[in-house]
């Protein structure tokens, strides 16, 4: 996963991490495409909040694409 970094003029920040997208649907094969995942914090908002929910987030995605990886 490659991961970019940058601030915005508005003081918020974003990170876009590239990563792939797999899917499959019943009487499809798997399917595999890359996709952009943006996370942008906005400073004027609870940050607690929002970290915490893109960190539950980024973790659910990890764990996911380890178990597709494993099958």
């Amino acid at each position: 996963m490659d991961n970019k970094k940058r601030q915005e003029e508005d003081g918020s920040k974003v990170v876009v991490a590239e990563t792939t997208e797999q899917r499959s649907s019943a009487g499809k094969g798997p399917e595999q495409r890359k996709t952009e995942v943006v996370h942008q914090s906005h400073p004027k908002t609870s940050g607690g909040v929002l970290v915490g929910a893109a960190a539950a987030v980024e973790s659910t995605l990890e764990s996911a694409k380890q178990v597709i990886s494993k099958k």
